[in-house]
């Protein structure tokens, strides 16, 4: 046994004295404040060092705070939103000096200008003992009117960056669609305004960066074409500054779903082993997908690459023609939800007349006999294509008659008992509406998988939230508390008319004299 060793490790033990609370003296280990946790937790405040007072920012014009140092964000009262924008205005949140437990609002009068959050805070002093209170931070709001509100004032041009879309079809299907992913992504914080073109739309923004976020959108969801420019506005020599306005011009591929393409010969039906050559579009994103309802192949290409070599489509989706399915017969080849089958049809304003095709399509799994389909017929017509006219093509790969879906003949009695609605931007072109139906009506075809990337609601319309700086029928507080008093009036007006007759009645029945 080594006694020199065992007498070294007890020496080497620190001893830590025990001492008396100074508050309530109970016998405790040594602190620097020679207090239990208790009363410690009793007296000592945490929340001393941290202020209680701060100022936030409000345009009552556009209903936006200010976030400094310069974005604006739109926020309601005793909303979480404006919950993020007040805690970030609290100095040492951020540096982990507090652990925040809870934040809530407490209820202040609506004209009063003053916010009220309750925040319940921990921090850990002296030797491992966390202490959380609760503290009301109170906030003044200063109204002040944001950059955007003093250029509508003012007359100065309030946009710095212009995003031109264009597409040169006779249907507006792909901006409807880019309408409803703009507003699932809330894109449309961003805009100043939205105005409607022959050819598309032009979208305003305040920051050059909102538009390039804008266009990063638009590369990711369509085959784009882009060209910038650059207008200079104003320039200051002396404090070597300037305004420009940016404009990027934007026009998205002319092929939409459904389209029947035929593929030029030498850059795409080579390209692409022979697929086709007269296909239809299956999906249309940054690149293009097509199907071969004859072979069920599928081909794709980027928008990048039809850039390069584009050409035009033989026939869009406004053209298709209604057909009367006579007989279907399935041969067993599939690919993902479409079966290859030969269908005998005629056109549904000549059945019985004897006038019949037989063609290939993919929809052999769908079809019964007596369904309608839609489809393109080529027979009878001349198409100013110079792939149709050089004649590379075989007969047997040019059928007369393509299907592209079945169609359902009550589905314009349905269209008025819908439930859901889509969800449109406040400013756009008058005559929108009767393609918006259409567009909810594409999307009933598609059987769901449009609406997975869409936000399907009740509601009517949406606000840009730059529009209501320039529409006069928004009312500010004061005017709202005015139209509320004067609401109150005329109930309590209203009320007393109601006794007085009530008391007239009651003088009558009880035989008493009424006077007038």
């Amino acid at each position: 046994m080594d006694l020199d060793g065992e007498f070294q490790h007890e020496c080497d033990e620190k001893i830590i004295p025990k001492v008396l609370c100074c508050m309530c003296g109970l016998l405790i280990d040594s602190n620097p404040s020679n207090m239990c946790p208790s009363c410690l937790r009793s007296h000592v405040d945490i929340t001393e060092s941290l202020q209680k007072e701060y100022i936030i920012v409000y345009c009552p014009e556009c209903t936006r705070y200010l976030q400094p140092p310069q974005y604006w964000s739109h926020a309601d009262l005793e909303s979480r939103e404006l919950l993020t924008i007040c805690l970030k205005r609290i100095k040492g949140m951020s540096r982990n000096v507090f652990k925040l437990v809870d934040a809530n609002f407490i209820w202040t009068e609506p004209h009063s200008k003053r916010l009220k959050v309750k925040l319940v805070l921990q921090k850990e002093v002296l030797n491992n003992i966390v202490i959380q209170q609760a503290c009301v931070v109170e906030y003044v709001v200063l109204w002040q009117q944001c950059p955007t509100c003093q250029k509508v004032a003012t007359g100065q041009p309030q946009w710095d960056a212009c995003v031109q879309v264009q597409q040169k079809t006779t249907h507006k299907k792909t901006f409807l669609f880019l309408e409803q992913l703009i507003l699932k992504h809330k894109l449309h914080e961003s805009f100043i305004r939205v105005e409607s073109k022959p050819d598309g739309l032009d979208f305003f923004f305040a920051h050059k960066s909102h538009a390039m976020n804008f266009l990063e959108f638009l590369n990711r969801n369509s085959p784009i074409t882009r060209r910038d420019a650059v207008q200079l506005v104003s320039h200051d020599s002396k404090n070597n500054t300037a305004v420009q306005h940016h404009t990027f011009s934007v026009e998205i591929a002319p092929l939409c779903r459904e389209d029947l393409l035929l593929l030029p010969y030498q850059n795409y039906y080579l390209k692409l082993g022979g697929l086709g050559p007269l296909v239809i579009v299956h999906k249309v994103y940054s690149s293009i997908v097509l199907l071969d309802p004859k072979t069920l192949r599928a081909g794709e290409f980027t928008g990048q690459y039809y850039w390069k070599k584009p050409f035009p489509t033989f026939m869009s989706s406004r053209e298709l023609t209604e057909f009367y399915v006579l007989e279907c017969t399935p041969t067993g080849v599939t690919n993902g939800r479409y079966q290859l089958g030969v269908v005998t049809l005629c056109l549904s304003s000549e059945v019985g007349q004897g006038r019949e095709w037989i063609v290939t399509s993919h929809l052999g799994g769908l079809l019964q006999p007596g369904d309608l389909a839609m489809g393109y017929l080529l027979e009878g017509k001349n198409f100013n294509n110079e792939e149709w006219d050089s004649q590379r093509y075989k007969p047997e790969q040019l059928q007369e008659v393509f299907l592209v879906r079945k169609h359902f003949p009550s589905q314009r009695a349905r269209r008025h008992k819908r439930i859901w609605k889509l969800k449109h931007l406040d400013v756009l072109d008058p005559m929108s509406m009767g393609r918006n139906e259409k567009r909810q009506e594409e999307l009933r075809r598609s059987g769901g998988s449009s609406r997975t990337t869409l936000s399907v609601t009740q509601s009517s319309a949406v606000t840009c939230p730059f529009t209501r700086c320039q529409n006069s029928s928004w009312l500010n507080v004061r005017q709202r508390m005015a139209k509320i008093a004067r609401n109150r009036k005329k109930r309590e007006t209203r009320m007393m008319g109601c006794r007085r007759l009530r008391l007239k009645r009651c003088w009558t029945s009880s035989g008493l004299r009424t006077t007038r």
